[in-house]
């Protein structure tokens, strides 16, 4: 198969529906043109910002909308338990089993720039994965944490995403029939109904938690849901939002939804909204934990120039710079999170990353490329002359009207990191 940009030969490939969601909602415009000027045809689906499209002559993972982060594919049915949770803007969420990160981002889109997203992964090698994700599609109001989902400090959230590990009998492929066997069942089983204990008393009085798996299994889907009402006093409520195409159905008890296996389209997944029987003891002890009782940690600032879109402030951590959001800082120090990485080797000047799109630098200037051949080449590796006396170190990057990233310029050649 060939690199960006490349096509592949039509006999050997299965041309299946995409689904993919804009990572930049308000640059939607610009970026389905990108991708018609590549040749694809995206379509609205059942959601504002998610696309889909069939892919004919490229795959859509070599696109450059893809490359430069301003699209996010996945599965369509994985877009569904952020939006059965359906979060408030200006909220914050707690996605307790994040990486690869596919519905983390969605629900930062959700609950938008003054809103707030833990993402938490205790495998180090998927938090990595989760961490690129997040950055490559510009997602600043998202931290990650790297907790044990069982053990997660004792903070309180009005809204949790619970996308528990389980059998993947939902995904029709090979490697779900590792989890085939009595004793992983029984682990798994035992690994859920932790998280789902967890959950409950990290939720706030009032909040919801959203359940989900990609197996069709019933004793991790609803035995499990039994299991919440019998032991946790949680129960599940009928998803009351509006999303254009309903393509799920009624699982095997009342407010339980399934959506079937559909090859080249969606994955098999269970989801269920919970939400708790409120008692009075049960509002007085869970209210007593504040966050401003919780001692800040200091923190060593490192101002830059750039301006985010979301509030928040940069720190450095060791060698490294991050960016914090605002909402984030409340949390601290209790919550070991790592915040969204923007730069590394902090030597007299940053050396940012390829990821940093949306900010703008002030006092650098603006190249602008309209050549979507220009733009093909620079990603390879090619040479991309630029017009003399432009020798900034640092310049930003738009494709027409798009922000892309930051450039390298020397020697009047544009070097994309």
């Amino acid at each position: 198969m060939q690199t960006l940009g490349g096509h592949i030969n039509r006999s050997k490939f299965f041309k299946q529906m995409r689904y993919f969601r804009i990572t930049r909602p308000r640059y939607t415009r610009e970026i389905i043109e990108l991708l018609r000027e590549e040749g694809f045809e995206p379509e609205e689906s059942f959601w504002p910002f998610i696309f889909k499209v069939k892919e004919e002559h490229m795959l859509l993972g070599s696109s450059l909308a893809n490359c430069f982060g301003l699209i996010y594919i996945q599965d369509k049915s994985s877009f569904l338990p952020p939006l059965f949770l359906n979060p408030s803007k200006g909220s914050v969420v707690l996605d307790m089993c994040a990486s690869p990160g596919s519905k983390t981002g969605l629900l930062a889109t959700l609950v938008g720039q003054s809103g707030l997203v833990i993402a938490n992964e205790p495998n180090s090698k998927r938090a990595q994965t989760l961490s690129h994700n997040l950055a490559r599609c510009n997602h600043f109001n998202v931290i990650t944490t790297q907790y044990r989902g069982e053990l997660f400090p004792d903070f309180k959230f009005p809204y949790i995403l619970l996308d528990v590990p389980c059998s993947g009998w939902g995904t029709g492929e090979s490697r779900s029939k590792v989890f085939c066997s009595k004793n992983s069942l029984k682990r798994l089983i035992n690994i859920q109904q932790k998280l789902l204990s967890r959950a409950k008393h990290l939720l706030k009085p009032g909040g919801y938690i959203v359940y989900s798996t990609c197996t069709t299994n019933v004793q991790e889907n609803e035995e499990q849901i039994e299991w919440a009402i019998d032991n946790l006093d949680l129960k599940p409520v009928p998803f009351g939002g509006h999303i254009k195409e309903v393509f799920w159905e009624t699982g095997l008890r009342p407010n339980t939804y399934r959506v079937p296996f559909v090859k080249g389209e969606s994955q098999g997944f269970f989801i269920t909204i919970l939400k708790p029987e409120i008692k009075e003891s049960f509002l007085s002890s869970e209210l007593s934990t504040g966050l401003k009782k919780q001692k800040k940690r200091h923190l060593q600032p490192y101002p830059t120039s750039i301006n985010f879109c979301c509030p928040g402030s940069t720190f450095l951590f060791g060698q490294k710079i991050f960016f914090v959001p605002k909402r984030a800082l409340s949390y601290w120090p209790d919550l070991n999170f790592r915040g969204t990485e923007i730069g590394v080797k902090t030597g007299k000047t940053i050396k940012f990353k390829s990821y940093l799109k949306e900010p703008e630098l002030q006092g650098k200037q603006k190249i602008c490329l309209t050549d979507l051949n220009q733009l093909k080449k620079m990603i390879q590796g090619e040479i991309v002359a630029v017009a003399n006396g432009q020798t900034h170190q640092t310049s930003l990057l738009y494709y027409k009207n798009l922000p892309l990233g930051w450039v390298k310029i020397k020697q009047n050649r544009l070097l994309w990191k």
